[in-house]
């Protein structure tokens, strides 16, 4: 029986309020409801609830003040997912420890990130995720046969920005559920979604996803066209550096004509960009809110794409479908009129991938690659441009996103390792470090 994550756009949670009479307590609906806004939920195949996961979902958003909770639901579908094969209760907690579920969970993502089925970076996600939901039963007392982690202190060693700072070591509250995954030596610990596309890599992918003269799309294999939504999406994670799922809740309304005056500049940015926060619609990573940078050219091609004739029957499709959005409905629609999937996305990926694995041998970006090309080849272009070098890693670190400027550093550490890169990379690297 499959497990599922099905979204309310509108949660709303009732408490109740507890009114005492002699030695009777009666409950009752308070007035003061709260909205949660979209909630992820888990469900089985059957339609049956897995509640003791939603309990979890729920009480992150309305006690903790979580703005989005899709990571954790991802999380959760994979773990009881698991659960689900291996035929194992979420609380079966026998003495041997290799027979408690969260252990086997553990090898599980081990062996998926060693056969190369998950990134690093997901493996310790889920892993977190599933320590996290344990805890929440804890605190509560639930009462487990034996527990489902053992506690331990990790010595960690602190790397501050002065010198009093580093070499200084932290005892932290741990379990010994960590992973503890090897980093990928080739990259000097970069991840893979962080290496940037060569010039002629990505020479060969725009030249698949151009339209031809007839306004028809390249067809990759012998059945599967591209789709003019795939290529959007390409070029917005290419040109404009959104996450995937930036750019599958990406709202028409974001989409407007330039004025004469917009479309003589190369890049729209700050409020002329594109405005990306959950209140519009847009899932970005962590509920953050800001402005991405697009090409006025791309949004021109937006603008044209949503008043087609394709997208105005596509559109018509979804509001059918879905009333309640009718307002703001997405960019990307399906021809059955939902939402561009990530599953589709990601099939039309592979596929373009094989396709030019017959220029490039060596070529296994994954999607989200793009964002790291656009990331290093537009920050070439600004340092080109004359801008002072903490001025364009400010600028870019918020247009991207990042938290931290160490992700967009990871950038040009790529560049320092490969002796073989495009020249563009190397002269990057050469403006930021040795200036």
């Amino acid at each position: 029986m499959s497990i599922i994550i099905w979204v309310l756009p509108e949660f709303q949670l009732t408490p109740y309020e507890a009114t005492r009479s002699g030695n009777r307590t009666d409950f009752i609906n308070s007035d003061n409801p709260l909205l949660l806004g979209k909630m992820p939920l888990l469900y089985r195949s059957d339609g049956s609830a897995i509640t003791v996961a939603n309990n979890w979902l729920i009480d992150l958003k309305a006690n903790q003040f979580k703005k989005d909770v899709h990571t954790q639901a991802q999380g959760l579908m994979h773990y009881f997912s698991f659960l689900e094969q291996i035929g194992c209760e979420w609380d079966s907690m026998p003495i041997a420890l290799r027979k408690r579920p969260t252990y086997a969970f553990k090898r599980h993502l081990r062996e998926a990130h060693k056969n190369g089925m998950i990134a690093r970076s997901t493996a310790n996600s889920y892993m977190g995720v599933v320590i996290k939901f344990y805890k929440f039963y804890l605190s509560r007392k639930y009462v487990f046969e034996n527990p489902p982690f053992n506690f331990e202190f990790v010595k960690v060693s602190t790397q501050g920005q002065y010198s009093y700072m580093r070499n200084n070591m932290l005892y932290v509250d741990s379990t010994d559920l960590r992973l503890n995954l090897p980093r990928d030596a080739c990259y000097n610990g970069v991840s893979r979604s962080l290496l940037p596309l060569s010039e002629l890599e990505w020479q060969s992918v725009e030249q698949k996803i151009s339209s031809q003269a007839k306004n028809l799309r390249e067809v990759v294999n012998d059945h599967t066209p591209l789709s003019i939504e795939f290529t959007l999406a390409v070029k917005l994670a290419r040109l404009s550096g959104l996450r995937r799922a930036e750019i599958l809740t990406l709202r028409e309304r974001q989409i407007y004509r330039p004025t004469p005056e917009q479309s003589s500049k190369k890049y729209l940015i700050h409020s002329d960009g594109l405005f990306l926060a959950p209140n519009v619609g847009v899932r970005t990573k962590g509920g953050t809110s800001r402005y991405a940078e697009i090409p006025s050219v791309l949004m021109h091609e937006l603008h044209d794409y949503v008043n087609s004739e394709r997208y105005i029957s596509r559109k018509k499709k979804y509001i059918r479908l879905h009333p309640n959005d009718s307002c703001n409905p997405p960019l990307l629609i399906n021809r059955m009129g939902n939402v561009y999937s990530e599953g589709t996305l990601n099939a039309r990926w592979s596929e373009l991938r094989k396709e030019i694995k017959k220029q490039h041998v060596n070529f296994a970006h994954k999607f989200h690659n793009l964002r790291a090309t656009y990331a290093v080849y537009r920050l070439k272009e600004l340092l080109c441009n004359r801008l002072k070098e903490a001025e364009a890693l400010d600028y870019l670190q918020s247009t991207l996103g990042h938290k931290h400027r160490a992700t967009l550093l990871a950038y040009l550490r790529f560049c320092e390792q490969e002796s073989s890169v495009n020249a563009t990379y190397e002269d990057s690297l050469d403006i930021i470090l040795e200036r």
